[in-house]
């Protein structure tokens, strides 16, 4: 299994190696950053040059490929004015989910205001409403539509509860703790899918309802 802060300081040497100083930032996201990783996760680079072509891309790609368990690599490049044009109701989980390894992400963003953050949890709540009642019509037995969604719903969860409460908490576990009702089933299935499994098969429309009745209720929020 991959070490995380061996394996992005390796990566960082020699981004650092290839493209010197356009390199402005070098960090990592996901499940390796919140130790939650398994054996099975991607590790979620983030780099950020001071502009980006198909000539950075390919030397990025070239890079990758000499890294141990290369096939996990997966994340986000772009370029420094790219990001600073970037749609705002996306920037606030990115600046927040990332470890810093190289430069500082607070210097590449625009200032996010709190209806930014509004947006953010507004517009993922629309897509998964949208998602859960299209897969409860027409593939209402696709249960890896509905894992993702339960998947997906951690990160909602996530600027919903920093919304209400000021706190944004960055682990699955520890979000668990504060959560209550239907939040916090919805987070407890999707940190024990594969044990809910026979459950979800027996009475998909349960699980469906709970994400619709979630979303209808972000949907409806003051914040």
């Amino acid at each position: 299994m991959i070490q995380p802060q061996s394996w992005m300081r390796e990566l960082t040497a020699k981004l650092m190696t290839c493209f010197q100083s356009k390199l402005v930032f070098v960090g990592l996201q996901g499940s390796y950053q919140r130790n939650e990783a398994h054996e099975g996760s991607d590790i979620d680079a983030v780099v950020i040059l001071d502009t980006l072509s198909m000539d950075d891309i390919s030397a990025y790609r070239d890079i990758l490929a000499t890294m141990p368990e290369h096939e996990k690599a997966c994340g986000f490049i772009a370029g420094k004015p790219d990001l600073l044009n970037w749609a705002k109701h996306e920037l606030f989980q990115f600046e927040q989910d990332t470890h810093a390894y190289f430069g500082d992400m607070r210097l590449l963003l625009p200032a996010l205001t709190r209806k930014d953050i509004v947006d953010s949890a507004k517009i993922s709540a629309s897509g998964m409403y949208h998602a859960c009642c299209h897969t409860a019509v027409h593939d209402p037995e696709n249960m890896l539509a509905l894992q993702g969604m339960f998947k997906g719903a951690f990160f909602l969860l996530q600027i919903e509860y920093y919304l209400q409460s000021g706190d944004y908490i960055r682990t699955k576990r520890e979000l668990l703790s504060f959560l209550t009702g239907d939040t916090h089933e919805i987070l407890r299935i999707s940190m024990s899918w594969d044990t809910e499994l026979a459950s979800v098969n027996s009475n998909p429309d349960f699980y469906f309802a709970l994400l619709l009745r979630w979303t209808q209720q972000i949907l409806a929020a003051e914040f």
